[in-house]
């Protein structure tokens, strides 16, 4: 099989979950972003395939048909993970400055097309212009999501709640910041070492065809991931009680005094700290904790606060001074009370088995 008969393969893989997305219960502006994200790595595959029957030159003026795709897809990506959270696109008029980079790159395509002996140095430009999107938007996606949560600063931890519905979202974060490495590489590294271009195209394609296995994998295996059109719109739809007169201003007020709480003082680790020992604390009713968990982070209190220990037992299962320490008593110390509850939390958070998780980070070390 040529690397032609694999792009066709790639594409087809692709085309079968834009079908899947078509389906009726799946009509969700979440999910019709994700499509557009489909169809935008479909564009690459067709690209790449052109230019592997060399249809399509690095000297000629259909070498720039890549650059729109590839500055689009970064706002594309930002965008879903916002209608993922909210249920909506919000536009500001601080949303002007995504059309930034498609001007400049709008404005070298008029100087590429009119120039007969810079062209690959101005495409070099275009691409540079595209390849900083790769480590800006993740930043902005970051951002966003912890502005959702009340999270100040940039921080991993806003991937720590709806876990499921956010699924893919982490994937297409994480892949955004390696296809960010492989284009840097890949316009730097011709530039020091001849010869080294078609290495770096056919990384870069391997890359585009290892996303589309990762898709379809977290699609099939996590069906959850795919919002479905009869359920809330958008992890910030939030759901009131019945006769509750709480606000969503307010439970956003009562989620960050609790984030604050358990980030500061850590009262999870407390195997013996619950729901009233919570209320005591931060000073609000049991059912106003209940109630702004739930209907601002479709989380109950249990979850909430197992989250919590088992990030905390991620935190030092590999630390020198707890090496000697049993999986189980790990668990302890971060705070739970069981085995049984320990395993379904860490199960249920991370999609391993504590055992599990620990021999990968060895690895990883």
């Amino acid at each position: 099989m040529n690397i032609q008969h694999l792009i066709i393969f790639c594409v087809a893989q692709i085309i079968g979950l834009i079908i899947i997305l078509l389906r009726r219960k799946f009509r969700t502006l979440p999910n019709l972003l994700l499509k557009l994200v489909f169809v935008n790595i479909i564009a690459h595959y067709i690209y790449y395939y052109f230019f592997y029957e060399g249809l399509i030159t690095s000297s000629s003026n259909l070498a720039y048909l890549i650059i729109p795709f590839a500055i689009i897809a970064p706002p594309l990506v930002y965008y879903y993970a916002m209608s993922v959270m909210y249920g909506k696109i919000k536009f500001t008029k601080s949303s002007l400055l995504h059309l930034i980079p498609i001007l400049l790159n709008t404005g070298i395509f008029v100087l590429f097309i009119q120039s007969t002996s810079q062209k690959e140095t101005l495409l070099i430009l275009a691409k540079s212009v595209v390849v900083s999107l790769y480590f800006i938007y993740p930043i902005l996606i970051i951002k966003m999501i912890g502005n959702f949560y009340n999270i100040k600063g940039i921080t991993l931890s806003v991937f720590k709640y709806n876990k499921k519905k956010t699924t893919l979202i982490r994937l297409l974060w994480f892949m955004m910041q390696v296809h960010f490495i492989i284009l840097l590489i890949k316009i730097s590294l011709p530039l020091l070492v001849d010869g080294t271009q078609q290495t770096m195209d056919i990384i870069n394609l391997c890359f585009l065809m290892f996303l589309g296995y990762a898709l379809s994998y977290v699609i099939i295996s996590e069906p959850k991931t795919i919002h479905l059109a009869n359920e809330k719109v958008g992890l910030g739809g939030f759901k009131k009680y019945d006769k509750s007169k709480l606000t969503r201003e307010m439970a956003e007020e009562n989620a960050m005094n609790l984030n604050r709480i358990m980030e500061n003082e850590k009262p999870y680790l407390d195997t013996e700290f619950n729901l009233s020992e919570c209320s005591k604390l931060c000073n609000l009713p049991t059912h106003t904790i209940s109630e702004t968990l739930n209907g601002l982070m479709n989380q109950s209190f249990n979850d909430y606060i197992n989250n919590y220990r088992v990030e905390e037992f991620k935190k030092i299962a590999l630390q020198k001074d707890y090496k000697n320490y049993t999986i189980l008593a790990l668990a302890f110390e971060a705070g739970f009370k069981s085995k049984a509850t320990f395993n379904a939390s860490f199960k249920k958070f991370t999609g391993q088995t504590p055992s599990e998780y620990i021999k990968t980070s060895i690895k990883k070390q």
